[in-house]
């Protein structure tokens, strides 16, 4: 009955054991030398490159469209909870699309 109890511990102090790690001294220099060169990225001479507005662009109709939806909110609203509902849904989409638009061009201007 012992000799159970005894494997037990042994095991257990066995799994305990933190091994020995070494790393030696020139890996990183051996892991670095190792990969290929990065490549540059070359455009050709003729073309050229255009950036696109596509996101911004939505960004601002989807925020028309919400200042509309809100107008016509206001004016047809007959006082209930689902028009309230319906409204205040608006306006937080209306607050999500501004504070992402301006944060986008806050980091914009700043590069």
């Amino acid at each position: 009955m012992t000799s159970g109890w005894n494997q037990d511990d042994r095991i257990t102090g066995a799994l305990e054991q933190a091994p020995a790690v070494t790393v030696p001294a020139d890996f990183a220099a051996r892991v670095m030398a190792q990969l290929p060169e990065r490549k540059v990225a070359r455009v050709p001479a003729g073309l050229q490159v255009h950036r696109t507005h596509y996101g911004r662009n939505a960004m601002l109709a989807g925020a028309a469209l919400l200042c509309c939806l809100l107008l016509v909110g206001a004016i047809a609203s007959k006082g209930g909870a689902a028009w309230w509902l319906a409204e205040w849904t608006a306006l937080a989409q209306l607050a999500g699309i501004t504070l992402w638009c301006g944060l986008a061009w806050r980091t914009r201007s700043s590069v």
